[in-house]
């Protein structure tokens, strides 16, 4: 089972209380930081997967072909991506060979099935079958289902079936379907978030309607809460003004971004506004943004300006990512910082990433930055022309729930739109959320305890 969503202390309550006794298989790096009780967490070898991996060309090949053999604009960007990560490491000839025999296979039909049914019958690692046996373990649950990023929950998930297991999964992001290419194994049930998503796994991943449930994101029941603190007692606890309207940048991890939005926001912020305003920025938690000299410059900045720094992780710089991960293991589905700032916000500028999605659960109006103002030395997929092609942010729901600024001008001018009335666009930020999450009522956990219930 996975960090975060799945290791809540209210999701595991709700397993208590629902009769299950929940074994955690974390993760290494988790595993060792801290001292766990043996009776309920268990290392999952991570490593031992890797290495499994590396000596086995083959076996990698055929991977990294089931991450392209769903066609979908993102796959086909992502594509490009690997072709440009070995354009000046390679031979010409081996690169035009790979792009040649790749974009190839990836299009022949079922091939994403012939490639698991492949892997799933000639490699079969396993490293938990003594842990398996000694947890006692009825059943698994696992995040994602063994597709790109989510390999080592696959490679556990077909480890467990092996033993007679039934094995669930859980979606854990809104794109993880149309995405990170063809799955790694199949679940006795799929939980997802809406019947859209359910549409899509049924075409693109081939599971059956009867192995698909829609239970709604976990991870999002908190946003349905009421939140216990007001508006103004939470401004000012982090040290704002609630006189003022505030303006919340959630960045990514093109630390370019935050340098345009200091200089537009703070050096030139009365060409945004002439009335006073919150400024709040939300750097994106991981370390080709945190560990980098250029943010650890502009956070200095952003702090003598007396702008708000909500900061999702902790990533030191000598690699000690011991409050990061106790973050992750306590995490919770009731109101945190995020919840606050998404409800008492009154617009987000973001750049296509998921928390505009949850920006449109709390009705906060979002401006995507549809620009680059400095490409120079960038790779494509940091640009905002690479975000906007990507499958899920082309959606007409999506883009008409929040708007695009073409440039600063356009900018500033969408900031003042909201500035002077949230309520725009409410009812389309309503029904974006309603067809990406499904029913929100705060109650996914639950359906996804009783979907495993059903079935073991």
């Amino acid at each position: 089972m996975a960090t975060r969503v799945l290791h809540q202390p209210s999701f595991r309550a709700r397993l208590a209380n629902s009769g299950f006794k929940p074994v955690y298989f974390m993760w290494s790096q988790y595993f060792r930081s801290f001292d766990f009780d043996p009776e309920q967490y268990r290392e999952l070898r991570v490593e031992e997967y890797d290495k499994y991996d590396q000596k086995r060309r083959l076996l990698r090949t055929m991977k990294k072909l089931r991450r392209f053999v769903i066609i979908t604009e993102t796959t086909d960007l992502r594509f490009r991506e690997e072709v440009e990560s070995i354009l000046y490491d390679s031979p010409a000839s081996q690169v035009g060979s790979y792009i040649f025999f790749t974009d190839f296979l990836r299009r022949i039909p079922n091939m994403g099935k012939f490639l698991l049914w492949l892997e799933s019958t000639f490699y079969k690692p396993n490293f938990h079958e003594k842990d398996i046996r000694e947890s006692g373990l009825k059943c698994a649950l696992t995040p994602g289902i063994g597709n790109y990023g989510f390999g080592h929950a696959g490679n556990f998930a077909r480890e467990a079936q092996k033993q007679n297991l039934p094995v669930f999964a859980s979606i854990t992001n809104y794109d993880n379907i149309v995405n990170m290419g063809y799955r790694g194994y199949t679940p006795t049930c799929l939980a997802v978030w809406s019947q859209q998503m359910a549409d899509e796994a049924i075409r693109l991943h081939g599971i059956p309607a009867s192995k698909i449930e829609v239970t709604g994101p976990l991870q999002y029941d908190r946003f349905i809460q009421p939140l216990p603190i007001g508006r103004d007692e939470f401004l000012k606890s982090i040290d704002l003004d609630p006189a003022k309207k505030t303006i919340f940048f959630a960045g990514g991890v093109n630390i370019t971004r935050y340098f345009e939005i200091y200089k537009l926001f703070i050096e030139q912020k009365s060409r945004v506004s002439s009335e006073p305003f919150n400024f709040v920025v939300r750097p994106y938690p991981h370390g080709k943004l945190l560990g980098s000299p250029g943010w650890q410059a502009l956070e200095k900045l952003f702090r003598q300006e007396g702008v708000y720094l909500s900061n999702p992780g902790s990533i030191e710089a000598a690699g000690d990512r011991r409050n990061e991960y106790q973050m992750d293991l306590n995490f919770d589905e009731g109101p945190d910082e995020l919840a606050y700032l998404l409800h008492y916000s009154d617009v987000m500028i973001n750049y296509f990433s998921t928390i505009s999605l949850e920006a449109a659960i709390c009705d906060l109006p979002v401006i995507h930055l549809g620009y680059d103002i400095y490409t120079y030395g960038h790779r494509f997929h940091m640009t905002s022309a690479f975000l906007q092609r990507q499958t899920h942010n082309r959606r007409k729901l999506r883009l008409a729930a929040s708007r695009i600024a073409k440039d600063e001008n356009d900018l500033i001018r969408h900031v003042n739109i909201y500035l002077a009335d949230r309520a725009l666009e409410r009812e389309a930020r309503h029904e974006y959320a309603v067809s990406e999450c499904g029913e929100l009522d705060g109650r996914a956990g639950e359906r996804l305890i009783q979907m495993i219930k059903s079935r073991i």
